[in-house]
């Protein structure tokens, strides 16, 4: 296990060197992307319910499915949490998840930020300010913050690869692919267990269609059985790659095999349905395992967390030619998201994309201005919006925009448009 000692892990309340080392392997887990994480904390909390570190991760782990259903689950969790326990550390996270609780995700990423500048080397602080960032914005000042992070850390510190890899990804979202695809070998060169340094090579490749991780040795000894949904989102990346080579029927095969889930997580619905409808929009028939992802959109439909997941809602329910939704997530996403930080986002960029489907009314061009950046999501990810829009229009004007955004991108879906 890691030598946690030396990173700012003065927040865990562990009363033994037992509780202290099996939380800690709990956070490795979580850390990892371990699918066991959350029932060593359930364990943890059985074995010593005065215990309040592995409720907090249980919640932050709940909370990371971002489904309101399960929010009463946390919230009652966070009810247990004797605040007179806790030190100054811990009441940093307890601000942070009071935020999180209430679906304020601009509040959650200033509270983690401030923990941060207090505990520059609290690892927990930065992953979850790098995987809710990205839901606001993957910008310059997403890349910024990373590098300020980084600029704090050295080779001597432990997990310093995960720093590295999550910079890399950092850096390729601003189109700076020479520096992400270093960091992300740098990672990689340091130890081969992070696969979000993985997954930034991946993103890095997805331009640079040569490259494979399938021959990749290190890659391929990867034990998945190990891994959640993580697995299939790499899975999911690698996929991509067939698609831009236009080997559609290993994405078919890919999507049935490896990336399809009945589990109910947003990445699974959000990537099942990207890869499907890319395939719909070159005229492959994908009407039967479309329908097959229809339990999870009813799922998400109606709860207006992220317009990360909105979006890909859209245009799956667009592609059922579903005026029904369609209508009700207009509503919904003026309702939901008119009192939070996203309101400018979805006013300005997804109720206007939401009205052109629903209408032969003319979409503006300009709103592709930023690649829909404050909608959440990489860059590859927030294709489907601009493939979409593509799909349902023949705006000459629009097309040639989009190719310039893919230009500069250096995205190989150009040769979609």
């Amino acid at each position: 296990m890691t030598d946690f000692e030396k990173l700012h892990i003065e927040w865990i309340d562990y009363s033994n060197d037992e509780d202290k080392v099996n939380f800690l392997n709990a956070l490795n887990s979580y850390l990892f992307f371990k699918k066991d994480s959350i029932d060593q904390c359930e364990l943890l909390i059985k074995k010593n319910p005065k215990f309040n570190a592995p409720k907090l991760l249980k919640i932050v782990l709940i909370l990371l499915s971002r489904d309101k259903h399960k929010l009463s689950i946390a919230q009652n969790l966070f009810n247990k949490i004797n605040i007179d326990d806790v030190n100054d550390h811990f009441k940093k996270y307890l601000i942070t998840i009071s935020a999180w609780l209430k679906g304020d995700l601009h509040e959650v990423i200033k509270s983690l930020k401030n923990i941060i500048s207090n505990y520059s080397k609290d690892i927990m602080a930065i992953r979850l300010l790098h995987f809710n960032t990205i839901f606001i914005g993957t910008d310059s000042n997403f890349l910024k913050t990373h590098q300020e992070i980084l600029s704090t850390w050295s080779k001597e510190d432990p997990l310093y690869n995960l720093i590295l890899g999550m910079t890399s990804f950092a850096y390729e979202e601003n189109n700076e692919l020479l520096v992400a695809k270093d960091l992300a070998n740098e990672s990689l060169e340091l130890s081969k267990k992070d696969l979000w340094s993985w997954h930034a090579l991946l993103h890095v490749q997805d331009n640079d269609l040569s490259s494979d991780l399938d021959n990749n040795k290190d890659f391929a000894s990867i034990n998945w059985t190990n891994f959640g949904s993580i697995k299939r989102h790499i899975w999911w990346h690698q996929a991509l790659m067939h698609f831009y080579k236009r080997e559609f029927t290993i994405c078919l095969e890919m999507f049935d095999n490896f990336i399809f889930s009945e589990d109910e997580f947003y990445l699974d619905f959000c990537n099942t349905s990207s890869l499907l409808l890319r395939l719909h929009y070159q005229g492959i028939d994908v009407e039967k395992r479309m329908i097959k992802l229809k339990p999870l959109a009813e799922h998400y439909s109606n709860q207006y967390l992220i317009p990360f997941i909105d979006y890909h809602l859209v245009f799956f329910y667009k592609y059922f030619n579903d005026v029904k939704h369609l209508k009700q997530m207009e509503e919904g996403i003026l309702l939901n998201y008119k009192n939070t930080g996203f309101k400018a986002s979805t006013s300005k960029y997804l109720s206007p994309i939401i009205k052109s489907l629903r209408s032969t009314e003319i979409i503006n061009e300009e709103i592709f201005n930023n690649a829909f950046q404050s909608l959440g999501g990489s860059f590859a990810q927030r294709e489907i919006i601009m493939l979409g829009v593509l799909n349902y229009s023949d705006n000459s004007k629009l097309q040639n925009k989009i190719k310039n955004i893919f230009n500069t991108k250096k995205s190989t879906s150009i040769n979609y448009v």
